[in-house]
């Protein structure tokens, strides 16, 4: 695998583009590995209570879309 191991929340598929550092995971998420913020699997700790720092690892390594969702019924 070329890019980060870590799979974001965000829609459930996608994973952080950031090249494998260790362990499968880009030099970033591996630093939240060893600070207890994801286990081996990945998956954020449920006792990380900073909402801020979850959603910085979550979304870390990922381009969000940019255009506004309109709902076509409406």
């Amino acid at each position: 695998m070329t890019h980060c191991r870590f799979r974001t929340s965000f829609g459930g598929a996608l994973f952080c583009q950031d090249s494998a550092y260790l362990e499968g995971f880009c030099k970033f998420h591996y630093r939240a590995l060893q600070q207890g913020e994801i286990n081996e699997n990945g998956i954020l700790n449920e006792k990380l209570t900073d909402q801020r720092r979850r959603r910085e690892i979550n979304y870390h390594g990922i381009e969000l879309p940019r255009e506004t969702y309109l709902d076509e019924r409406v």
